[in-house]
Order: structure tokens, then sequence, then C-alpha cells
């Protein structure tokens, strides 16, 4: 089974209309966008407002995708994508049957920029241990946020990922691990898929089978 997976887009229209098409093109069996969705258009004066607006387009958008869309949310979100189309499924804190494999999201990263999927590493890790239970060998994990210490080095140099969610990988052995966060560190290491698109044209193609990665 192959999937598309990108983060980060910020909404850029354009990328996710790529996104659509490169989904068909490829014939993927599942698109996976892992936060930081939603951007600012223009003619509202609240950030709330803006996002739903642009959360209309963007799932108006992904309507076309021709397999079933997962997503999180990320640190620069202010509300919830908010799909009532059947094939745009939030992830968060959910595990979905996907083949021989599952697929678990969760989106809060480490307090960054005040957002409302943030949260401190002890509720990070409070959380994740309540969602230890639904991860295994097959599970392909879903997050914003990096793990700490792998390619997540953002702002000054600092460490942006999440020691709980390094300790969950490690600890049942997940078959991979997609997130987003750091633009600048887009790449793969070991099962740790950072697919941060930054705006740009670019997603990784995952065969779950091989973990080989392309982009």
């Amino acid at each position: 089974m192959k999937i598309l997976a990108a983060s980060d887009i910020h909404g850029h229209h354009a990328v996710y209309e790529w996104l659509v098409h490169e989904a068909r093109t490829l014939g993927v069996d599942a698109l996976i966008l892992a936060g930081d969705l939603l951007g600012f258009p223009d003619g509202h004066d609240i950030i709330e407002d803006a996002h739903r607006a642009d959360a209309a387009t963007i799932t108006s958008i992904l309507h076309d995708t021709p397999a079933p869309v997962y997503y999180i949310m990320g640190n620069d979100d202010f509300v919830d994508l908010d799909s009532r189309h059947p094939g745009i499924v939030s992830l968060h804190e959910r595990r979905i049957d996907f083949g021989p494999w599952n697929l678990v999201g969760y989106q809060y990263a480490l307090p960054f920029m005040g957002g409302i999927y943030e949260k401190p590493e002890d509720e990070i890790r409070a959380d994740l241990t309540a969602l230890a239970a639904q991860v295994d060998s097959k599970t392909i994990l879903i997050t914003h946020s990096p793990a700490h210490g792998i390619l997540d080095v953002g702002v000054l140099d600092q460490h942006a990922g999440s020691q709980a969610i390094l300790d969950l990988v490690r600890d049942n052995n997940v078959r991979a691990h997609i997130h987003g966060h750091i633009h600048a560190h887009f790449g793969r290491v070991g099962p740790h898929f950072n697919v941060a698109s930054g705006g740009r044209y670019r997603a990784m193609l995952i065969d779950l089978e091989t973990s080989k990665a392309a982009w």
C-alpha cells in the first residue's frame, strides 16, 4: 500500500490542488496531512474566522481526492478542518484500520506560538500514555511534532521535538512515524518521515510494505 504525505501547507491552495493531482496520478491508497494546514485569506479580522473560511475552501479542493484523506491539525492552526465529507477524516487520538496496517494520529506540539494545538511535554506524555494501547508494530503514527532529537532542530537551533513521541515510537516499534513542523528538515531518518511542505510543491510517497520513500 502507498500513501502520499505532506504537512505545513499553510493554506496554499495550489499545493492542495497539486496533491490531489499527484494522489490521482500515483494511484495512492491515502493522502495524509500532518498539520499546519490553514492559511489567512483576506477579509477577516479574527484569526479563527480566517481559518474557518480557509478550511471550507481547502475541504472543497480535497473532495476531489481519489483516495481517503486523513489529517491532523498543527500548532499554527486555530480551528479544526472540520470536514463533513466522509472521505476526509480526522485522525487525532484515533486508530483506523488501513489494510494490514493501522493509522494513529496525535496533533499537539510543544508550546511555540501560543496556539490551541500546543501542550507542555508532561501533558503530551499523559495523552500518549493513554493512546499507547492503540499503537503497535503495524502502526503508521501521524503527529505534527517530530520526535525529540530527530529532524527537529528549529528556531535558534533548538530541538522542537517531543521526548514522549520519541518514546512511543521506540517502545512500540511503529512501522512509520510521519510528522511535519520543521520546514528545514524535510527528509527521513529511520522510521521518522518529516513531510513538511513549507507551502511548496513537495510531499513524500511512502510504500508501507517496503518502507521506501520517494520525494
